[in-house]
Formats: structure tokens, sequence, C-alpha cells
């Protein structure tokens, strides 16, 4: 897992490979695959043989990709599980609603694992959504009215 701290940061993300990557404030790469904070949306590229595996295995229907504008976001939870991986769930108009399945709910287009072991870096992956979130200018030209 890599959390970038800092924009300067050389991360790795979906896209950079094709000169895509300006724009990119913090990335996180793990089971889920990679999460990718731009100054106005989210990206998610699930890929790796766990997401694999368990799609084959348990038939979870998944989107491949999925973006989310940060202006459209309403929230973003941690779900945590004693037992099984925590995930982070964006919550937007018309996403997908908690089914009660835990695998289901992991594995939904607004969800996104990052380890078994150590979750801290989701915890500082919010933050850093907040951060942008706050900084949007639909956000600021709100709190200055």
């Amino acid at each position: 897992m890599i959390l970038a701290a800092e924009p300067s940061m050389p991360v790795t993300a979906p896209g950079a490979a094709h000169g895509q990557d300006s724009g990119i404030l913090a990335a996180l790469t793990g089971l889920g695959g990679h999460l990718v904070l731009r100054a106005d949306r989210l990206e998610i590229e699930r890929q790796g043989m766990f997401f694999s595996l368990l799609n084959l295995g348990f038939h979870v229907e998944r989107e491949i990709g999925s973006t989310f504008y940060l202006s459209e976001l309403a929230g973003v939870h941690l779900v945590r599980s004693f037992a099984l991986v925590q995930f982070l769930r964006f919550t937007y108009a018309g996403c997908p609603t908690p089914t009660g399945h835990y695998l289901r709910d992991a594995f939904a287009e607004n969800a996104f694992m990052l380890s078994f072991r150590d979750n801290r870096p989701l915890l500082a992956f919010m933050r850093r959504i907040d951060d942008a979130v706050a900084a949007l200018p639909s956000r600021t030209l709100g709190a200055r009215a």
C-alpha cells in the first residue's frame, strides 16, 4: 500500500503510464486496486489477483473503474468488520445502497478495500478527501456568503 502524502511525490496511479497523472493529490494502492484523489474527483481502478479470485469464487459483480466527483460526494465512511477487511464506502446521490451482505458491499462500485492488516492509510486518505472537498470553489463560496 502506498499513500502519497504530498502532491509532489511520485505515485503509481491508473493512467500515469499514459501521461494522465497531472493533478493527483494522493493515491493508494491495495487489495482493491488503485484509489486516486484529484482536485475535483476520486478514481478507483479495480485490479489484481485478490479481486479476481474473490469475484470468480463468490460471483461478486463489480465495476472495473469508478469515478466520483467531489462536488457530488455526500459522505465517506470507513466500514469495519471484526474478521474481514475494512473498506471505504463513498456516498453520493444514486449510489448503491448497502445490502447487508459484507462482500457485496465491499465490492460495490462505491467501495475501496486496502488491506487485511493496517488500514491507517484509509483514515489518512479520508482526511485528504475532506481537505479536497473543503477546497472546492463551490464549498468556499458557500462558506463566505
